[in-house]
């Protein structure tokens, strides 16, 4: 570029003040040009192989894995270009980035003792993510906050709440317990409460009726992997004989099928004569003479 401007063309119109200033604006264009085309080009690039990768995988476990791996490994490529970027940009306005990497490496060692909570969080990020224990889309309980996964770093685990649609911030190394909802496969749970006059053999076969229902829609039986699983009469209650069903879903697939399998219920002890008992208050009115 200052080659360009030294051409009696444009030396005739230019101080060699002006030529330093243009020279000098064109550099921080062209760094913050490559900057956004690297960063473009890396999740263009990466995007694509991840759909290829994905497109050959099965098991949705191993794609949210992948999922989230991605994620994690653009970040750190993405901050390694931004530290390329900032030290052009340092070097043009004339600071010498040695001493400050010199600085910076001195100074790291001294807050590195200091940084027990900040190493603890990224080490349990290493051993959560390297054993798949939660992946970006997962349902998940961590440290009393139920909901889905959103985004996962080494440090941090971002999860929404179910309930109040909140964002919330975990930190890796605080967790001790993780209950993932969505891992392999999941369950769909039921209990159903029937009159003591009910025949429950009678019971157990329309509830077969009813799961079969349930699987003739196309959409229910891609979600649902094994039969209907009857555990049996589980208990009495003081009018009521509870029944409990388990059906193996797809993860993620245990609501929409709980909810569509209670409305066949319902509908099918309706036409087979099947009460399901339900609490009455009676107000009986007595007249005065």
């Amino acid at each position: 570029m200052e080659e360009l401007l030294k051409f009696d063309f444009f030396s005739q119109y230019l101080t060699d003040t002006h030529v330093k200033l243009i020279v000098f604006i064109w550099n921080i264009l062209k760094c913050t040009f490559l900057l956004l085309i690297s960063v473009r080009l890396i999740r263009f690039f990466s995007d694509k192989i991840v759909k290829k990768i994905l497109s050959r995988i099965s098991a949705q476990e191993r794609q949210q894995q992948l999922i989230t791996l991605k994620t994690i490994v653009l970040h750190a490529i993405e901050a390694i270009i931004f530290i390329v970027y900032l030290g052009n940009m340092l070097n043009l306005f004339g600071i010498d980035v040695r001493p400050i990497l010199a600085t910076a490496g001195v100074m790291g060692v001294a807050i590195g003792f200091g940084a027990k909570r900040f190493v603890e969080d990224v080490i349990s990020g290493i051993i959560i993510l390297m054993e798949g224990q939660v992946r970006v889309g997962d349902y998940v309980e961590v440290q009393g906050v139920k909901g889905f996964v959103e985004k996962i770093t080494l440090p941090l685990i971002t999860v929404r709440s179910d309930t109040t649609g909140a964002l919330c911030f975990i930190r890796c190394g605080y967790i001790d317990t993780i209950i993932n909802h969505t891992m392999n496969y999941s369950y769909a749970f039921f209990e159903y409460d029937v009159a003591y006059g009910s025949d429950i053999n009678h019971v157990f076969k329309t509830l077969h009726k009813c799961f079969d229902i349930l699987v003739s829609d196309s959409e229910n039986k891609k979600k649902v992997i094994d039969g209907l699983d009857i555990w049996g009469l589980d208990s009495f209650k003081e009018s009521s004989l509870c029944i409990k069903v388990r059906i193996k879903t797809q993860p993620k697939g245990q609501w929409s099928i709980k909810r569509s399998f209670n409305k066949i219920v319902k509908e099918r002890f309706e036409l087979e004569n099947i009460e399901i008992p339900f609490n009455q208050l009676v107000v009986t009115n007595l007249k005065q003479d």
